[in-house]
């Protein structure tokens, strides 16, 4: 039978496509950035679906009508494989491919057809046809999804691979998460153009894992530490030297919602768990 290949974004397709000998439509593209705005626990995929559709397209002005129809095609697709058929799951290792295949594995479980796991490199990717015979078979389980929707971060600790989306929590000291200090600080000595503030970020990723329609979003939601022109502003020095605090603001990440009436956790980074402050 076919095997279904699943992978994490457009630009692998045509190098798999053609490593593999295969169409583009045996291919499915996860698309989802599962690090940015909600995904609550205790509502149906569909429902999930709407959520997701209505916060990524208030980030991007598109239409949400558009994006939903694309969750649920994408949702019916992996549905309708047949259940004994292979899934190969095509993802690199770093948090924004863990986050998706916590959710992908989430829809497999219990499933009874093979379920593989392909180590997918950064690029550059070397050679995908071997990397595709060395796949292993996994049993997928919703254990880590279920962990990343916990209104309760100290969920994550559960799960090894979420240890740097922990960090994505407000600083107890700062109120900075850690790419949003990472963003302050490439602004110190002045404002730059969009591509150099996202190299300068994605620097200290290791592995990468950020894109840059995050950081771009993620510097906005600075206002007012930081100007649409991606200059610091007083408020924002105060902040990265450490003689102010940077407000709460209303936000989810992943099942925990941040934010003003909402509990306030925080991520202490001496203790390395997150606490949750008075």
């Amino acid at each position: 039978m076919t095997i279904l290949h699943v992978t994490n974004g457009d630009a692998v397709v045509g190098e798999l496509t053609a490593a593999m000998d295969i169409n583009p439509d045996e291919v499915l593209v996860w698309r989802e950035v599962l690090h940015d705005g909600p995904v609550p626990a205790g509502v149906g995929s569909d429902e999930l679906a709407r959520i997701r559709a209505r916060h990524i397209t208030a980030r991007s002005n598109g239409a949400e009508s558009a994006a939903l129809a694309l969750f649920r095609e994408r949702d019916a697709r992996l549905a309708a494989h047949p259940r004994h058929a292979e899934v190969a799951l095509w993802f690199e290792d770093d948090l924004f491919d863990w986050l998706l295949l916590a959710q992908i594995e989430d829809r497999l479980a219990g499933r009874p057809g093979p379920v593989t796991r392909v180590r997918l490199a950064h690029p550059p990717r070397g050679d995908l046809r071997a990397a595709f015979e060395a796949r292993r078979r996994i049993e997928p389980s919703s254990t880590a999804f279920a962990a990343l929707r916990s209104p309760d971060p100290r969920a994550w600790l559960d799960v090894p691979r979420f240890a740097r989306l922990l960090e994505e929590l407000p600083d107890v000291r700062s109120g900075l998460t850690r790419v949003e200090r990472q963003i302050l600080e490439a602004l110190r000595d002045g404002p730059v153009p969009p591509e150099r503030l996202f190299a300068a970020v994605a620097e200290h990723e290791d592995p990468p894992w950020l894109g840059d329609a995050t950081v771009f979003a993620l510097a906005a939601d600075l206002d007012p530490l930081v100007t649409g022109a991606y200059e610091l502003t007083p408020a924002g020095e105060s902040v990265l030297a450490g003689t102010a605090a940077r407000p709460p603001i209303d936000r989810w990440l992943g099942g925990v919602h941040l934010g003003p009436g909402q509990p306030d956790w925080a991520w202490d980074p001496d203790a390395r768990r997150p606490v949750r402050l008075d």
